[in-house]
């Protein structure tokens, strides 16, 4: 593709793209809907089922058809066995659908949670409303980002829900080998049958490819190995953070570094820490968002400055504080519960950043990442985590003001 555009315009176009890919998608599922309620696969001999009547025509699998076909009985309505018409149980987001601001994974994880309801809570007065603001937050976020607005509607729309499962923990011989290699790790051992298909479901519920609006407005190109590992990462995080280990010494994990003044102040340059290990100082500042950070400052002659503190991570009140009102990682793209966030400094400590609740934001260590490296920004504003994305992210407000005349 030869063009005269620069890469921020090439990015605004291919939001547009995705945009008619969807409106694309929406006609084929407003047609599949309309041949069904029109009776055409029972004319043209698909046994009344429009999956096979789509599996046929579209040239698709069997498992794909009936997906297909459902997305258009819940977007726009079919017949029901006496003849009359049924409405459709997502028409917010059918509507949000046809104009690109949601994809095929947010109307699955909508219609999921539909279809989990009781009856009476679809045909009662509070679905209507539910569906109209999980299509609105479906018009911002990523498909993930719809997991929490679902799970706290599914709380107050299906109160009692299904009984937990409780069983009893097995504790079985295991062994583990954990090696260092220059500046990385090695890991091999061995698990029973029962910790190793809990450590695969793990595996799996955390390291699902990424959609494009979650990774930053680019393919999720991760291997399968590549997704256990930063799975496996976060649960580590979730071990790691103060809260959750207990105290060695009067102290929660701690890392201790040596480096310049004016890396940590700049975040530029190298840091050293006690094993020898050499890693960039804006690694560091990200770690220390979070995490128990004692540096050795030095001056320019190699002289000791400062031991420095502690006082850049969230105490426990004041991490507690951040749960009560992120309820998890605060980007709206995200899902990922408070185990698995780090509490991020919006104007970092080396910047004269303090640590309370006003400069401080919980993010999962993926949007921390973005955060620090790409044009997303993040402030406080009325109490609540207030998200920015790069201009060349087309957000839903955008997208409603282009279709004004």
């Amino acid at each position: 593709m030869e063009v005269a555009l620069s890469n921020r315009e090439m990015l605004v176009e291919l939001g547009e793209r995705f945009a008619e890919l969807r409106r694309a998608e929406v006609a084929v599922l407003d047609l599949v809907a309309w041949l069904d309620k029109h009776g055409a696969s029972v004319e043209f001999g698909y046994r009344g089922s429009p999956a096979l009547m789509v599996e046929d025509i579209g040239r698709v699998s069997r498992a794909e058809a009936r997906r297909i076909a459902e997305r258009a009985r819940v977007l726009f309505g079919t017949i029901g066995i006496s003849g009359e018409p049924l409405a459709p149980d997502l028409p917010n987001t059918a509507e949000a659908y046809s104009r690109g601001e949601v994809g095929v994974e947010h109307v699955d994880r909508i219609r999921r949670f539909a279809a989990e309801l009781p009856a009476d809570v679809l045909t009662g007065e509070s679905w209507p409303i539910a569906e109209k603001a999980l299509a609105e937050i479906a018009g911002d976020a990523g498909p993930r980002g719809l997991s929490r607005p679902i799970r706290e509607l599914r709380a107050r729309l299906d109160p009692d829900g299904q009984a937990p499962d409780d069983r009893e923990l097995a504790r079985p011989d295991r062994q583990l080998w954990l090696e260092q290699r220059h500046n990385n790790w090695t890991i091999h051992g061995t698990l029973d049958y029962e910790t190793g298909l809990k450590l695969r479901s793990v595996l799996d519920a955390l390291g699902k490819p990424r959609s494009s609006e979650a990774n930053g407005g680019t393919p999720d190109t991760r291997t399968p190995a590549e997704r256990d590992a930063d799975a496996l990462a976060e649960i580590v995080q979730l071990a790691a953070n103060p809260e959750s280990l207990p105290e060695n010494g009067g102290e929660p994990f701690t890392i201790m570094v040596t480096m310049t003044e004016q890396a940590l102040r700049e975040g530029i340059g190298t840091a050293t820490t006690m094993d020898g290990t050499i890693i960039p100082a804006t690694q560091l500042r990200r770690i220390a968002c979070d995490a128990g950070i004692i540096p050795t400052i030095l001056g320019s002659e190699g002289e000791v400055l400062d031991m420095g503190c502690r006082d850049r991570t969230a105490p426990p009140k004041l991490r507690r504080r951040l749960i009560a009102r992120d309820k998890g990682c605060a980007h709206p793209d995200c899902d990922k519960p408070p185990a698995l966030t780090q509490a991020h400094h919006i104007q970092h400590h080396a910047n004269g950043g303090l640590t309370t609740e006003e400069n401080m934001v919980l993010l999962c260590a993926h949007h921390h990442t973005l955060i620090h490296h790409t044009e997303w920004q993040v402030r406080i504003h009325n109490g609540k985590p207030e998200f920015t994305p790069p201009e060349y992210r087309p957000t839903n407000l955008e997208r409603r003001l282009a279709r004004l005349p």
